[in-house]
């Protein structure tokens, strides 16, 4: 089965939304209804182990749909040193946001108030993971096409 770039870039789209949903179901209903005080599973770590997730299903979907030209070689991601320049901000927040997440105050204990800390961190971990897959993403649509994603493009 050969799709179009278009048809792969919707299949892409489509497995990262498979992966949002997975590893963060409902949000807004958690937040609102269940408030919970502390962090449970969402650990910084989370957005790398979805990224891993992706890049297989990446690499399983070259093996079907390279280039004629590339087809029997191993799919060759820049997206890891992409991935330092283009989410270096989010980074920070999202350490910032954890560290308030996990650290509860004597008055937010109190008054079970940790919530819109954890709320907070879990959104930005979700928004952090959502910029993974989508520059692995382009960089994997960028090999379809045959062609490669120029750092200086991101340092500008």
């Amino acid at each position: 089965m050969s799709l179009n770039a278009t048809q792969i870039e919707q299949v892409c789209r489509e497995k990262e939304q498979e992966l949002l949903e997975k590893y963060f179901g409902n949000l807004i209903h958690e937040a609102v209804v269940e408030k919970p005080e502390t962090i449970g599973e969402y650990t910084p770590e989370v957005p790398l182990k979805i990224e891993a997730e992706y890049i297989a299903f990446l690499q399983q979907l070259w093996e079907t749909e390279a280039p004629a030209q590339l087809k029997g070689t191993p799919l060759v991601l820049e997206e890891q040193k992409l991935r330092q320049i283009v989410t270096e901000n989010d980074r920070e927040q999202v350490a910032l946001a954890h560290k308030k997440a996990t650290t509860q105050t004597l008055w937010e204990r109190i008054t079970k108030t940790n919530h819109k800390d954890v709320r907070d961190y879990k959104a930005l971990l979700k928004e952090y993971t959502r910029e993974l897959l989508a520059t692995a993403r382009l960089d994997f649509m960028e090999e379809i096409a045959g062609k490669h994603i120029s750092n200086k493009a991101f340092e500008e």
